[in-house]
């Protein structure tokens, strides 16, 4: 409901008398408060499913719907509830009152009334309540920055988290790898498997780090709004087959399969770089939990307007009491894959607002030993 510059609120009058609507109408229109009047308690109803006043004036006895029935219908509607209602009533008999109070009503006024009574007892209630709307939007605005002013708090110290420990920890990994194959290749005393077996762990260490160092480089850039969004129309084959090529020498080491079952006619109207980034973090966690000799499959559907995107493991699984918090920055922890390869949580947290960006859904179906299905949503080109 619009109300006007000029006007100190809106009233609705409820009253099956002609001569009452227009007299309380000119004295409340002399103090510069707007009026609508309705003759019954079933136009009221209907007048309210569209408007929310700051008050309603409400005539306890009319033909047809009762005020008190009025009332409740009011107080049971989440969005009238805290409209205050006052009772214009020609009797005072006490249970009649209290049960007007029962129902809902803020307040009553005795027909045949005072002109300066009506004035006042309208000015406190509308005030009162506008007030009170005026705190709750204020109420409103303090908890979203609070759950934000968290959030922003959980992203930092999720950030130092990284700095200080997962990334800390493989580049000394490297250094401490890099002195012992120094070592080794200086000297006739150690056998040549133990220095493929040190440079294979420095490899993949390194592997690791420049993974993590990607997602920590990324998800920094997102947080302040410097990835630019840039969605196109992309087929969604080449996608997938960027990221089996980048990632298929980690998973010939593990001996796992890469499948694909995605139709040529699948396209997704996504940005590049971040479908990519989505999908190698999605494919890379399934290769680090995945036994040597497993599966991993990319597979895509279209239904109406949305691709479903899967990516399936014949992995470890995960517990049941992890699946609703893996993609929370406040929850997500450090694991460690089937050879040893360290996560930090970190990818699945940037999926996740990678997703969102695309005002898609992602989502983790999963048992402990049968592995998991990782799903995502993408607008259809």
């Amino acid at each position: 409901m619009v109300r006007n510059m000029n006007s100190k609120g809106n009233i609705l009058l409820v009253d099956d008398s002609e001569a009452l609507l227009k007299l309380i109408s000119s004295f409340l229109e002399a103090e510069n408060y707007t009026l609508f009047t309705h003759g019954n308690g079933e136009k009221a109803l209907e007048f309210l499913e569209n408007n929310t006043p700051d008050l309603i004036l409400l005539d306890r006895t009319m033909p047809g719907m009762q005020g008190i029935e009025v009332c409740k219908h009011i107080k049971q509607n989440k969005k009238l509830h805290n409209i205050p209602i006052i009772f214009l009533t020609a009797t005072s008999d006490v249970k009649s009152i209290v049960e007007g109070f029962q129902a809902g009503a803020v307040d009553y006024i005795t027909k045949p009334f005072q002109k300066e009574e009506l004035i006042a007892r309208v000015h406190s209630h509308i005030e009162l309540y506008q007030i009170t709307q005026i705190l709750n939007e204020q109420t409103k605005v303090l908890t979203e920055n609070e759950k934000s002013l968290k959030q922003i708090n959980a992203t930092k110290d999720k950030f130092f988290s990284i700095i200080a420990h997962d990334l800390k920890n493989p580049l000394n990994n490297i250094l401490q790898l890099s002195n012992l194959l120094k070592e080794n290749y200086s000297s006739a005393s150690h056998s040549e498997s133990n220095l493929d077996e040190i440079i294979a762990h420095l490899t993949a260490t390194a592997e690791n780090t420049t993974e993590l160092l990607a997602n920590l480089l990324d998800w920094a850039q997102f947080q302040v709004g410097h990835i630019k969004y840039s969605p196109q129309k992309l087929l969604f084959t080449s996608i997938n087959k960027q990221c089996f090529d980048l990632l298929s020498s980690t998973a010939y080491a593990k001996g796992i399969t890469l499948e694909s079952s995605i139709h040529d006619s699948i396209h997704v109207f996504a940005d590049e770089n971040m479908t990519l980034t989505l999908l190698r973090n999605l494919i890379s966690n399934a290769i680090k939990f995945t036994p040597k000799k497993g599966t991993v499959k990319v597979s895509a559907i279209r239904k109406d307007k949305i691709i479903k995107i899967c990516v399936s493991d014949t992995g470890v699984g995960i517990a049941e009491e992890r699946l609703d918090t893996i993609f929370l920055v406040t929850k997500s922890k450090s694991t460690y894959g089937t050879d040893g390869e360290h996560g930090t949580g970190l990818g699945l947290i940037l999926c996740k607002e990678f997703v969102n960006r695309h005002q898609g859904d992602i989502w983790v179906e999963s048992e402990l030993g049968k592995g998991s299905q990782f799903y995502f949503t993408l607008p259809s080109a």
